[in-house]
């Protein structure tokens, strides 16, 4: 067994991201095949671009109100709700405007 407190390895991200975020990695992936396991804050309005994930994505909202788009569609999430992204879907997700919001992605 392994516990990894909260704040380890926090980095701010630029580049594929609008707006401030940073991301705590949890845990790294082992392979390619396993999947990174991260706490991420977006501040208020930052999104990620669009992208996709070979393997799929799963997104928990922890705190404060977020985004979660597909082409077409935005979706307004609350804490407790669970986006899961399949295998090859672009999609893109942060903060609502006017609030940050922490996501644990995997």
């Amino acid at each position: 067994m392994r516990i990894v407190r909260q704040g380890a390895r926090n980095e701010l991200y630029v580049g594929t991201f609008t707006g401030r975020v940073e991301l705590e990695m949890l845990e790294p992936a082992e392979a390619d095949d396993r999947p990174d396991v991260a706490r991420i804050h977006f501040y208020d309005g930052a999104l990620s671009f669009w992208h996709s994930h070979p393997g799929g994505q799963q997104l928990l909202r922890l705190e404060g109100r977020g985004c979660f788009g597909l082409e077409g569609e935005e979706h307004e999430l609350a804490p407790g709700d669970l986006v899961v992204a399949p295998a090859g879907e672009t999609h893109y997700h942060g903060a609502a405007r006017g609030s940050d919001c922490v996501w644990l992605g995997i």
